[in-house]
C-alpha cells in the first residue's frame, strides 16, 4: 500500500508518513503537503456541513461520527487532485531544514508532530500497544487507584471496565474536580449520578451544565452522596443492570460502541458525551476484565 493511501490523522498512516519522511526527506515533504491539504479539505467539509440545517434524523451523535469519518475519506481522496495547496506548500518549503530533525523540512516535522484526532484510531492504538509512558502523573495515579474497582463494577454490570473508568475520569477531571457536600466533604459521586426521587441516601446540591437543543445551560441539581468510592462503583453497577435503557451498553461489541449506546440511553445531555468518553478511553487503554458477573 502506498503512503498516499493512508490518512495522516489515522495512527498507522501517520506512523507510515513519519517513516517515509526519514528515509526520503524530499518525498516526505511532498507527502506531508498532501496530507496537510487533506486536513484542510476535511475542515472545509466540516464547516460546510455545519452551515446546513440539520433534521432530527441526522443530528444524533452516531450519525455525526460516521459523517466525520466519511468526510475524512473524501478529504484523503481529493487531496493533491485539484485545489493545488499541496503543490504550493511543496514548492515554498522544500528549501527549509528543521533544526530539531535534520534532513526534514520544518513543515514536514511540524506536520508529523500533529496529535492523532480520531478517537477510534487512538483507541485501536492503545488496544495494540498498551503504551502509557506519555500519561501525566495525575492520570497514572487515577488509573492505578480505580482500575480495580472499575473491573469489579464491570463484572457486576456487564459494562466494559474501560468505559466505567473513563466515565469516572470525565466526570471528575481525573479526580481533580469532585462533587462536594455543603460542608466541603467529598461526595464520592464519581459518575455524576443525580439523586432522583427514589434515592433514600444523602444528597448535595451543586450547579451543573445541562444541554437542551445542543445549547448549554447552568442549573442547580441534587446529586447522590456516597460513603466511599467503592459504594459509588457499586451503585453505578446496580444502575446499569437495573435500567432497560442501558441494555445496549451491556451487549455492545466493544467499549467505543458501548459509549455510544450509553449516550443514546440518555445517561448525559452533552451531545458529545460519547466522543469524549472514547477519547478518554484512548488515554486509559484496555482493561482486561473476566466475563463472569456477580449478582448485586
Amino acid at each position: 500500500m502506498k503512503s498516499t493511501d493512508h490518512f495522516a490523522l489515522d495512527v498507522q498512516g501517520l506512523d507510515h508518513l513519519r517513516n517515509s519522511a526519514h528515509l526520503d526527506p524530499h518525498a516526505g515533504l511532498k507527502e506531508a503537503s498532501k496530507q496537510f491539504e487533506a486536513v484542510f479539505i476535511q475542515m472545509m467539509l466540516k464547516s460546510m456541513r455545519a452551515a446546513v440545517p440539520k433534521s432530527e434524523m441526522s443530528s444524533n451523535s452516531q450519525t455525526e461520527m460516521y459523517t466525520e469519518m466519511l468526510d475524512q475519506q473524501w478529504a484523503q481522496s481529493l487531496s493533491g487532485k485539484g485545489i493545488g495547496l499541496a503543490e504550493q506548500l511543496t514548492r515554498q518549503l522544500s528549501g527549509h531544514t528543521a533544526q530539531q530533525n535534520p534532513g526534514l523540512s520544518a513543515a514536514t516535522t511540524a506536520f508529523l508532530d500533529l496529535p492523532t484526532r480520531s478517537p477510534f484510531e487512538a483507541w485501536k492504538r492503545r488496544e495494540v500497544s498498551g503504551a502509557s509512558s506519555e500519561r501525566p502523573d495525575h492520570v497514572q495515579a487515577f488509573i492505578a487507584r480505580l482500575s480495580g474497582p472499575a473491573q469489579t463494577a464491570a463484572r457486576n454490570s456487564g459494562v466494559p471496565a474501560e468505559l466505567i473508568l473513563a466515565q469516572a475520569a470525565l466526570e471528575t477531571d481525573w479526580g481533580r474536580r469532585t462533587i462536594t457536600t455543603a460542608q466541603g466533604a467529598d461526595s464520592h459521586n464519581l459518575f455524576g449520578i443525580k439523586a432522583g426521587s427514589a434515592w433514600q441516601g444523602a444528597t448535595t446540591e451543586v450547579m451543573t451544565t445541562e444541554y437542551s437543543d445542543d445549547a448549554a445551560q447552568k442549573q442547580l441539581e441534587a446529586f447522590r452522596v456516597y460513603p466511599s468510592d467503592d459504594a459509588a462503583f457499586s451503585d453505578y453497577a446496580r444502575l446499569m443492570r437495573s435500567r432497560p435503557g442501558y441494555a445496549a451498553v451491556r451487549t455492545a461489541t466493544d467499549a467505543p460502541q458501548a459509549a455510544i449506546a450509553l449516550q443514546q440511553g440518555g445517561y448525559a445531555t452533552d451531545p458529545r458525551y460519547a466522543q469524549k468518553l472514547i477519547s478518554v478511553m484512548a488515554t486509559i487503554g484496555p482493561l482486561h476484565t473476566t466475563t463472569a458477573r456477580n449478582d448485586l
